[in-house]
This record gives structure tokens, sequence and C-alpha cells, in this order.
């Protein structure tokens, strides 16, 4: 991820409720990264490209089967040794859970780049801006 995308997702997930994200390649590595942050969402929703990694394909899969059933404790033991399952069991359960909403666009080739967060409060007022 980006520096400039990672600072200002960092510091926007304490001032917004949701973050609607989409991008032509998502990497699991990237919610790793904003690891305690991106769990003061109300919701997270990511369109991505049918283009991903291996380990972004296996949590995304483990996502999904975890909402089928509950997770066995082997996960625990592999998290011993594997340093990068440490912060996957979070993001799983999001899946499971639906804070985290994630959405496949297979039509065709899909570039974008669009990182739009909604705030938890706003100022209205009227003044002139001189």
């Amino acid at each position: 991820m980006d520096w400039k995308v990672k600072r200002y997702l960092h510091e926007w997930a304490d001032i917004a409720h949701t973050f609607d994200i989409a991008t032509g390649f998502f990497e699991i590595g990237a919610l790793l990264v904003l690891d305690g942050q991106w769990q003061k969402l109300e919701k997270l929703r990511i369109l991505m490209g049918n283009v991903v990694s291996m380990r972004t394909k296996k949590a995304l899969v483990a996502g999904i089967e975890a909402a089928k059933k509950t997770l066995d404790t082997s996960i625990e033991n592999e998290k011993e040794e594997n340093d990068f399952l440490i912060g996957v069991p979070a993001i799983v359960e999001a899946i499971r859970s639906k804070q985290i909403q994630c959405r496949i666009y297979t039509k065709e080739k899909f570039h974008a780049k669009a990182y739009i967060t909604h705030a938890k409060q706003a100022v209205v007022g009227s003044s002139a801006l001189v």
C-alpha cells in the first residue's frame, strides 16, 4: 500500500464510520498494515478486480468458510508458527460478520483506485470563501 494512502486511511479511520475502496488489485496485507485502525470502522466495503495474491485468496476463502462453520482450533497452533496469521483471524471474523464486505468485479479488467471515507460528523455552514 502506498505510504500516502496508508497514512490517509490510518488517520481517517479515527473520524469515519465507513470506507468504500475500489481497487484493481487488493492485497490482504493492506489490512494487516492498518491493524488496529480498520477495526474502528462500522463497515469496510471493498470492490476489487479478480487478480489477487494467493494469501489474499486464502483469507477471502477462509472468511467465506467461517460464515458457514466455526473455524477449528488448528489455526491457533499455526499462529504460533506463522506471524502472518496473527492478524488474519480478526479479518476472517470481520468478513464473517459483514463488517468487511468484498465484491469482485469479473466482467473485464478493473483498474480503479478510489478510497471514499464517510465521516462520523459533518460541518455545515454558510460563510463566504474570501
